[in-house]
């Protein structure tokens, strides 16, 4: 293993709970009469993006210059519930130091927006080092975002590594697939609010199974 890549959002923090409620805020300033339950959130979750979710759920009945301000004011609202109590996922700190002991290059291959990016940044100032991420990726170095390959493909250019050489972690099987269609071993760590089935693979042990692989030298 040459780098391991984080893949989206949801492998460094939880935050689909936020992200929740800021979307139906958001909602609530566009005067829509529309709210997004867990159950709603957790099905909409299947397609990455958060603009598609939205256009989707409209049945295109908004056009992009609406939708791209309810996202802008769902952003905002994210940025204002982050708080300092917030913690990467469990074992992130662990296996991002242990790549680093074992030089393993890491990155965090996103196509989120860098306004959340750095709002993550932000909030893990003191438990997480973002600079010891070689490659931080964002919507604007794409054209297509996930479940397209595009900013893998993006990421292992910039790293000049093939896919054997790299293993990456996703939060939902959609996510997933982005880097299993270049040939890249993911494994999927679900997130709270990722629905997942007994034959999705999910993986409980990520910190476990990367430091493990890190040892045999995979």
């Amino acid at each position: 293993m040459k780098a391991l890549l984080f893949g989206s959002i949801g492998t460094i923090i939880e935050t689909s709970e936020i992200q929740r409620q800021s979307f139906n805020k958001a909602f609530k300033d566009a005067g829509l009469n529309w709210y997004w339950n867990i159950a709603t959130y957790c099905d909409l979750l299947k397609e990455p993006g958060g603009k598609k979710r939205i256009k989707n759920y409209s049945n295109n009945s908004l056009n992009q210059n609406t939708i791209d301000l309810i996202h802008s004011k769902k952003e905002e609202y994210f940025e204002e519930h982050l708080t300092d109590s917030i913690q990467p996922r469990e074992g992130v700190k662990d296996i991002i130091e242990f790549c680093i002991q074992n030089k393993v290059k890491v990155g965090f291959i996103t196509t989120t927006s860098v306004k959340n990016i750095n709002s993550i940044k932000n909030v893990l100032k003191n438990t997480l080092d973002f600079s010891n991420f070689d490659i931080i990726t964002s919507i604007e170095d794409i054209t297509f975002p996930k479940p397209n390959s595009e900013v893998y493909s993006f990421a292992l250019k910039k790293l000049s590594l093939d896919p054997s050489d790299v293993y990456a972690i996703e939060d939902t099987k959609a996510n997933q697939s982005a880097a299993l269609e270049l040939g890249i071993t993911c494994f999927l760590h679900p997130g709270e609010y990722a629905i997942v089935n007994p034959g999705d693979n999910p993986n409980y042990n990520i910190k476990e199974n990367i430091n493990s692989l890190i040892l045999a030298g995979k």
